[in-house]
């Protein structure tokens, strides 16, 4: 495969234009908080609906509704096996469902914690890469920022990587240039 270096110069420059673009757009914090209210809400439903016996009901035994004098008699190879009466057979299906409430409660926080990621690590105002202490060669600003950046080609089951510290100045000015780490 021949590779002309100007070509992957010019594709690696590209995608750190794209990277800045996307940046500013707001499309990925607007889709990353989406999609975590989402599964915080999916946390909260299992906590608070899977997880939760109704009180008012009464257990079952074999898929049989049991009444205040059965009995139920559970045969297990693992353990856990006995007989159990009415009130124990309620403490059981309650024990049963705090694995959901767990489960619930842990999504739910953990996506709150990445909302708050998601809001600050993807914000629109951000500026894409680190300042350069240099004024650009073609507008004579301080506006020059760099970033190290990679462009991917996959070919069939291989993958081409090319990168680059890529320095932008604003789209306005439109300068690009790229270098080797």
């Amino acid at each position: 495969m021949a590779v002309d270096g100007s070509n992957m110069a010019h594709a690696v420059i590209e995608t750190a234009v794209k990277e800045r673009t996307r940046l500013h757009t707001g499309r990925s914090r607007t889709t990353a908080v989406v999609v975590l209210v989402l599964l915080a809400g999916l946390g909260l439903f299992l906590a608070l609906v899977v997880g939760k016996a109704d009180p008012t009901s009464a257990p079952d035994c074999d898929g049989k509704t049991m009444t205040r004098n059965n009995v139920c008699q559970i045969i297990s190879n693992r353990g856990g096996g006995g007989t159990f009466g009415y009130d124990e057979m309620i403490d059981r299906r309650e024990s049963g469902k705090g694995v959901w409430q767990v489960v619930g409660f842990v999504t739910t926080g953990l996506s709150v914690v990445l909302i708050g990621v998601a809001i600050t690590k993807l914000n629109p105002n951000r500026p894409w890469g680190k300042q350069v202490d240099a004024a650009c060669p073609r507008c004579h600003q301080l506006t020059l920022r760099e970033k190290l950046t990679v462009h991917t080609i996959s070919r069939g089951r291989t993958n081409y990587r090319y990168s680059g510290i890529v320095t932008l100045c604003t789209p306005v000015c439109g300068f690009t240039a790229v270098r080797q780490r």
